[in-house]
């Protein structure tokens, strides 16, 4: 089995790589929905809360596993309890202290300013990293070749799709910053 301090630390790691996940979607739903920049103040919030939130859970966690070894420790006199029953009570003791280890780890993460800094900077070059690639894909479907023998007909779909919603958005886009006096 391995040692109490590895687990906790590979409990740290898959848990710091849910809150970058996590934080990547904020950023990503910020980006494409509310048009907000990469740099945005909130997002060391946002990940801050998810560190809590993580950390939260495994205290909750670990009253839960404390809960469920007292229970099973007290179903039994000394004598009825099995070989496999002391097992399942220091399993739960070792993972109450490894939620509770756990716990701590990822507090202490969510209050240091440069760890957080550091998730947070990885996430937006994940978020960066996926938009990219979302838009290279689409890029590549609209790719249309002189060749084909509808490019002529299709052409000017293609152009009043072009005048109908994309000039129109830069119209009103442009509009609104005239309005707002930028």
């Amino acid at each position: 089995m391995a040692s109490f301090e590895r687990i906790v630390d590979e409990g740290v790691l898959i848990g710091l790589s849910a809150v970058r996940m996590a934080v990547k979607n904020h950023i990503i739903v910020g980006a494409l929905r509310e048009h907000r920049d990469f740099a945005d103040a909130d997002y060391p919030a946002a990940a801050r809360c998810e560190l809590v939130r993580l950390a939260t859970q495994n205290e909750e966690d670990a009253e839960r596993v404390g809960r469920q070894r007292k229970v099973l420790g007290r179903q039994r006199s000394a004598f009825e309890i099995t070989d496999d029953d002391r097992l399942h009570v220091r399993q739960l003791a070792l993972r109450r202290r490894v939620h509770l280890k756990l716990a701590g780890a990822l507090r202490a993460v969510a209050a240091d300013d440069e760890q957080v800094a550091d998730l947070l900077e990885r996430a937006r070059t994940d978020a960066s990293e996926e938009i990219g690639a979302a838009l290279a894909a689409r890029l590549v479907e609209q790719v249309v070749d002189r060749r084909e023998p509808d490019y002529a007909q299709r052409r000017a779909e293609r152009v009043r799709a072009l005048v109908s919603t994309d000039l129109a958005a830069l119209m009103s886009n442009r509009r609104a910053g005239l309005d707002s006096g930028r």
